[in-house]
């Protein structure tokens, strides 16, 4: 059996992610089967996400999605999206390079999180979504069950790391 002082409580690691979308103006009726050939058959409520094959669709706000894959053999391409909503009046922008993805798992990673976020962080289930701030600055949190992605302003990640280093010290001494 391992040493629980050997096993830390919290891991903080950057997630690299092959496409981040942002959609605005996406209603339901607009989407129907569209996204389909993805394994996306229908719209998640605000604060939740769906996974499908490829892809995971986030609502981070009224007519707001994320659509995220990890895969780097994805299908979906920016061009792609754009052409499946272009009779609609959404709008897609690629976030790829814009946002730091940051992995937080461990029995501690509660605990860190509710250091600098306002939000309830105990009530979050798998597949809920939430936009908040942590420390000071503008986050979106993913929680993934038993550990969280977080997604903030790639020009704010050297802050973010900042914020974890110090966080997390007393967690994994």
């Amino acid at each position: 059996m391992a040493n629980l002082k050997s096993i830390p409580s919290v891991m903080v690691r950057e997630r690299e992610v092959s496409l981040l979308f942002q959609v605005h103006g996406l209603t339901a009726g607009a989407c129907g089967e569209r996204l389909k050939d993805y394994g996306i058959f229908e719209l998640p409520p605000i604060g939740k996400s769906v996974t499908g094959d490829d892809l995971v669709l986030m609502s981070n706000g009224p007519g707001m999605w994320l659509v995220q894959s990890d895969h780097r053999e994805s299908e979906l391409t920016l061009t792609q999206l754009r052409e499946q909503f272009s009779d609609s009046n959404a709008t897609v922008t690629d976030l790829s390079s814009a946002r730091l993805i940051v992995q937080i798992s461990g029995h501690s990673s509660t605990v860190l999180l509710k250091k600098g976020c306002p939000v309830d962080i105990d009530s979050l289930k798998a597949n809920d979504v939430v936009s908040t701030l942590i420390g000071h600055l503008g986050a979106t949190i993913h929680c993934l069950g038993d550990e969280f992605a977080v997604y903030v302003l790639q020009s704010f990640g050297t802050d973010f790391w900042e914020w974890c280093r110090e966080n997390t010290l007393e967690f994994n001494t």
